[in-house]
C-alpha cells in the first residue's frame, strides 16, 4: 500500500508539470540528412520576420516535378523530432508533391530550451506565414499527427479568426481536441494510474487546445484516421474530433490499428492511394472530395 501511494505521489507531481511532459523534446539527430536520398533542403524559419531568433528548423523534400501539385506541411507528434517523423510522409514526393516537416521550438535544431502549448501555435502560424511568403501560388495541404493534429487544428482556428490564407485541405491522424482528455487517455493505459485520471482534468491546461476554439474551426475538407486499438489516444477522442469538424470530411477507422498506424504500419498501406485520391479531388484534378474515397481505384 505504501508503494502504491508513492506511485500516486510521483505521478501527481509529474502531472503538475504536464505542460513540459507533453513535449519530451529530443535534440538528437536519429537520421542524418546526408544519408537520405534525395537529401532534404534545410530551412530555418523565423518566428518573426524582423528577428533571427527564435526560429524553427525544417526539412523540405522536393518532388522531381518542376511544377509540384501542392506543398504538404507536416505537424508531427510530441516524441523525438523531424529526423524520425519525416518517414511517415516522405513518400509523397514520388507523386509530385513537395513535403515540408518542421520541429517545434525545443525540438531538434529549433531554438529555445522547451516547447509549450502557446509556442506550438506561434510556431504553426510562423510556418504558414513563411509558406505564404516564399511559396507563392502553390496549393498547401496540412497534415497533423497525434499532438500535431491538435496544434494544427488550433493553428487553423487562429488563422481563420485572423482572416489568413488557409490550406486547401487538412489530414488528422490519431489526434484529439483536448489536452485534458488526452492526458486522461494516456493514464488509462495502466490500471495503477486509473485513480489519477481525474487529476488530468484538474492539472492539465487546455487554454491553447483545439477544443477551446472549436467553433472557430474553418470548414476545410478534412480526412481523419484513427486506430480502433490506439492505446495512447483512445479511439473515441478521434471520432469526437471528426464529429466537431465543420467542413466536408471523411473518417477512416483503422480496424485493429494502434497509434499512428495509418501511415506507420505496412498493414495499412492502402491508405496511401486513398489520400492521394482525396488530394487530387481537392486540387480539382479529378472528381469531388465528397466522392474521393470511391475514386481511389480509378
Amino acid at each position: 500500500m505504501k508503494t502504491f501511494f508513492s506511485l500516486i505521489l510521483i505521478s501527481s507531481l509529474g502531472l503538475t508539470g504536464c505542460n513540459h511532459l507533453l513535449y519530451p523534446a529530443d535534440r538528437e539527430a536519429f537520421v542524418k540528412k546526408e544519408l537520405i536520398v534525395p537529401e532534404p533542403i534545410e530551412l530555418m524559419i523565423p518566428i518573426a520576420d524582423d528577428k533571427a531568433e527564435p526560429y524553427l528548423h525544417a526539412w523540405l523534400f522536393k518532388s522531381k516535378s518542376q511544377k509540384p501539385k501542392a506543398l504538404i506541411i507536416h505537424f508531427h507528434g510530441n516524441g523525438q523530432n523531424l529526423t524520425t517523423h519525416f518517414m511517415f510522409f516522405r513518400w509523397l514526393i514520388d507523386y509530385n508533391y513537395d513535403y515540408l516537416i518542421f520541429d517545434y521550438r525545443g525540438y531538434g535544431l529549433s531554438s529555445d530550451k522547451k516547447a509549450s502549448q502557446e509556442k506550438t501555435i506561434q510556431d504553426g502560424l510562423a510556418v504558414f506565414h513563411h509558406i505564404e511568403k516564399h511559396f507563392k501560388n502553390v496549393p498547401v495541404i496540412a497534415i497533423g499527427q497525434s499532438l500535431g493534429g491538435n496544434v494544427l487544428a488550433r493553428t487553423l482556428q487562429e488563422m481563420n479568426q485572423q482572416k489568413k490564407k488557409l490550406p486547401v485541405m487538412a489530414v488528422f491522424d490519431s489526434t484529439f481536441l483536448s489536452y485534458k482528455n488526452a492526458g486522461s487517455s494516456v493514464l488509462s493505459q495502466r490500471w495503477f494510474l486509473y485513480p489519477l485520471k481525474p487529476l488530468a482534468y484538474i492539472l492539465i491546461d487546455d487554454t491553447w487546445s483545439a477544443k477551446k476554439e472549436v467553433d472557430q474551426s474553418p470548414p476545410l475538407p478534412a480526412l481523419f484516421f484513427h486506430g480502433t486499438k490506439d492505446p495512447i489516444i483512445k479511439y473515441h477522442l478521434g471520432t469526437d474530433a471528426y464529429n466537431r469538424w465543420p467542413g466536408p470530411k471523411h473518417f477512416m477507422a483503422q480496424d485493429g490499428g494502434f497509434h499512428t498506424s495509418a501511415f506507420g504500419d505496412k498493414n495499412f498501406i492502402h491508405n496511401r492511394p486513398l489520400i492521394l485520391s482525396c488530394f487530387d479531388s481537392v486540387l480539382k484534378i479529378k472528381g469531388a472530395f465528397e466522392n474521393c474515397l470511391s475514386l481511389r481505384n480509378e
